[in-house]
């Protein structure tokens, strides 16, 4: 058999763009900058004008599409060179392999031509010599069926003849560009139903049937269907709980019907035609549309899966800091006690202990050895360290722990003004124990270094999130339901998003930090610290270039999102740079005002350990000379970035008042990273910790109780509130009075249901 020339029939950024709804022209845009190694986070922030300012979340979804695509088309290749292999490639089968924009339908149309699977009864028919028959039938020559009875041992009879030509006709129709477009479309009608029943299956149980007793007798068109009843019903499915159908719309069955007539158009025996089209769809056809609507429906439901634990997992790591205060955590414990670590506002541990406080009972019902003296000891710790905050892991015996220090508090046993806040202990075990826990807190026991951890969750919640791994510390539901692969991958960029957003100050972070920033690697973060560890601080950004394994693209991506702040070396010195406007960036007249130092360990120090004011900004260095002709123009000096008076007088430009020709992007950028104070974390426009003195109960709460909580789980189906009782109650979807939540934000709710099976919540605030 010749070779079948083919080529794909999409382009990626054209698949993408009808996929996301955005233009093509910024999906390109997008495509290419992936395509040439930038990350997120730099396109995001310092490319703006090329995407038209897609959102993270955007370019997350384009680089996952992009990806998948990539995949496909090697998909592709790979299927027509193994059915070419075969022999039985055709031009029409090669070009409806080509115009597959999904796994799912290049499954369906190859299912039958895999490497070592039984031959098809198109396949069959074909070695029968009947492929020429059929092509004769399509061009609407007539053909005598009698005579070719006995041309092949498999044609013994009339009726083999015309079911084998059948056979190769509904082949063609199930293979055809048209037809298979026609299916994609049907797959995906609105008023398509998915219907539910009671597996027969005889290894149903109680439990089962309490979770999906919702769905025994459950029909619902698909465009109303919500992820989270796709997500139950597939796994309600899985586990022989629920049997689960498709029920195509008669639209979209008369639709399919019509186009595969048209491949048929001039087949003269309309007997034929019929029945042909008849078996093809019963057969084949209409099952594949149900199996693609059930695909499609299972991605989206996934694809939101995911973006609900990405968010949640963002707004985790972007908790707002508690700076400046020493703190007392309480990892509580029921036999062995609770875990108590004392730390100062540098996360520096002061002291550790285990206590025993009282109202403490364990699941058998006995009381835990309660001392009063440990509540002394607890007194003699606040009078010694002088902490007024309390951080208590949310794990068991967390309710008793809440209402005993509640007590210490209402007794006047602690200080005036102490408060405590609850603390998510996702995590905090798993980071106990990891090497880096051993490396940092080499003398604790592994209980204690998890109290540890929770105390700094509130003092600097990124710092110690990173140190985890995402998974562990995944915000949502149905995660085992999720390819791990993938959500592991979008978890990571999250946490480089979060981390490059927030950014670090290169000459005191950390490994676990610096790794995370957007362009670099471990390799490459360690580099970057054992450069700092033999030379001492870093005095500018171009000093970065010189490390080996930092190249261009590297620094490029990167550079923007480290920090380089006055210390006191700096402060102690009259060696400052102000970058002027020569025209090209990252190029700059330097003014010194004295002579570079003439000793170091390295040639990098030796070379520049001059200071650069605009370093400890976001401006990125190719746009310093753009920076430079705007403060010169507006009579700004580069020594006062960051104080009052100089953010004040940016704040009152726009991007019109720099005359340097460049896009408004670039412009807006500058102008938003010159317009924050010294002071500013990015971090401080998420939420921050809920701080209380005080304790309820689920008994005291009645319908129409007024209380403030925060978000402590986002989901599809609504929003979880911790309001300081013994469980969380539930926002639903329909009970959101207008308002979008995020995990950590605070609310004001009421209660508007309280049974057994929960407490109902109606949003009122979002505070």
């Amino acid at each position: 058999m010749k070779t079948v020339r083919w080529s794909k029939t999409w382009q990626s950024s054209s698949v993408i763009s009808d996929c996301l709804g955005e233009e093509e022209r910024y999906v390109k845009n997008v495509e290419n900058l992936l395509r040439s190694d930038h990350t997120i986070p730099f396109i995001a922030r310092y490319r703006k004008e090329l995407t038209g300012d897609m959102s993270t979340d955007k370019l997350y979804k384009v680089k996952e599409q992009l990806n998948r695509l990539d995949n496909l088309t090697k998909k592709i290749e790979k299927s027509i060179k193994d059915i070419e292999k075969l022999g039985v490639l055709t031009p029409n089968l090669s070009e409806a392999i080509a115009a597959c924009t999904s796994a799912t339908m290049l499954e369906q149309v190859t299912a039958a031509y895999k490497p070592g699977k039984k031959k098809s009864k198109s396949e069959q028919a074909r070695n029968a010599g009947l492929g020429s028959v059929a092509e004769q039938l399509i061009n609407g020559q007539r053909v005598d069926f009698k005579k070719l009875v006995g041309s092949h041992a498999e044609l013994m009879s009339v009726k083999s003849v015309v079911d084998g030509t059948k056979d190769i006709l509904i082949d063609i129709i199930r293979t055809n560009k048209f037809v298979l477009e026609c299916c994609e479309r049907a797959s995906k009608a609105k008023n398509n139903f998915m219907i539910c029943s009671k597996s027969k299956s005889k290894q149903e149980t109680d439990e089962k049937k309490e979770k999906f007793d919702q769905y025994f007798d459950f029909k619902r068109g698909v465009g109303s269907l919500k992820h989270f009843q796709v997500m139950a019903i597939n796994r309600g499915e899985n586990l022989k709980a629920l049997s689960v159908k498709i029920d195509l719309s008669q639209n979209g069955i008369h639709a399919i019907k019509r186009e595969c007539t048209k491949v048929l158009s001039r087949v003269l025996d309309n007997n034929l035609k019929q029945e042909t089209v008849e078996d093809a769809c019963t057969r084949l056809i209409f099952p594949m549309v149900c199996r693609r609507t059930r695909s499609w429906l299972t991605e989206a439901a996934v694809e939101s899966s995911i973006d609900v634990f990405a968010d949640n997992l963002k707004h985790l790591l972007l908790t707002r800091p508690v700076k400046g205060i020493n703190i007392m955590a309480i990892d509580p414990g029921y036999k062995h006690g609770c875990k108590v670590a004392v730390l100062d506002h540098q996360g520096k541990v002061l002291k550790t202990d285990v206590v025993y406080l009282q109202n403490l009972k364990s699941s058998s019902g006995k009381d835990s050895r309660f001392r009063a003296s440990d509540e002394e000891k607890l007194q003699r710790l606040q009078a010694q360290l002088r902490f007024k905050t309390i951080a208590i892991g949310n794990g068991t015996a967390c309710r008793e722990t809440e209402t005993s220090v509640t007590k210490m508090i209402a007794e006047k046993k602690f200080c005036e003004g102490t408060q405590y806040t609850v603390i998510d202990e996702r995590g905090a075990s798993v980071y106990s124990v990891t090497p880096l826990a051993q490396q940092e807190l080499p003398n604790l026991d592994t209980n204690l270094r998890s109290a540890v951890s929770l105390g700094r969750r509130v003092l600097e919640p990124l710092s110690e999130y990173v140190k985890i791994e995402p998974q562990h510390l995944g915000v949502g539901q149905y995660q085992h339901d999720i390819a791990q692969k993938k959500l592991s991958s979008r978890l990571e960029d999250i946490v480089s998003e979060a981390v490059s957003f927030t950014g670090v100050d290169i000459n005191t972070c950390s490994l676990h930090m610096l790794q995370k920033i957007a362009g670099l690697t471990k390799a490459r973060a360690q580099a970057i610290l054992d450069t700092r560890d033999s030379v001492g601080y870093f005095h500018n950004r171009e000093q970065i270039k010189s490390i080996k394994g930092i190249g261009p693209k590297s620094y490029e991506q990167c550079i923007g999102f480290l920090r380089i702040y006055p210390n006191q070396s700096t402060k102690n010195s009259d060696e400052t740079v102000e970058y002027e406007d020569v025209g090209a960036a990252v190029k700059g007249k330097r003014k010194l005002t004295s002579s570079s130092a003439n000793s170091s360990k390295s040639k990098i120090m030796r070379r520049d350990v001059r200071f650069c004011f605009l370093d400890q900004t976001s401006v990125h260095p190719e746009s310093y000379h753009i920076a430079c002709v705007l403060l010169r123009e507006q009579g700004l000096k580069q020594e006062d970035i960051g104080t009052e008076a100089f953010v004040q007088k940016i704040k009152l430009l726009n991007p019109g008042d720099i005359s340097v020709k460049c896009s408004e992007g670039t412009k807006q950028c500058i102008l938003n990273a010159l317009s924050q104070r010294t002071e500013t974390d990015y971090r401080d426009q998420f939420a921050r910790p809920i701080f209380k003195s005080t304790v309820l109960s689920a008994e005291s709460l009645v319908v129409g109780t007024q209380l403030e909580g925060r978000v402590s789980n986002v989901t599809h189906f609504g929003a979880f509130v911790d309001v300081g009782v013994e469980r969380d109650g539930l926002i639903h979807t329909s009970k959101m009075n207008g308002y979008t939540v995020c995990l950590g934000n605070r609310v004001r709710v009421k209660v508007e249901k309280k049974d057994h099976k929960g407490i109902g919540l109606y949003l009122l605030q979002v505070l």
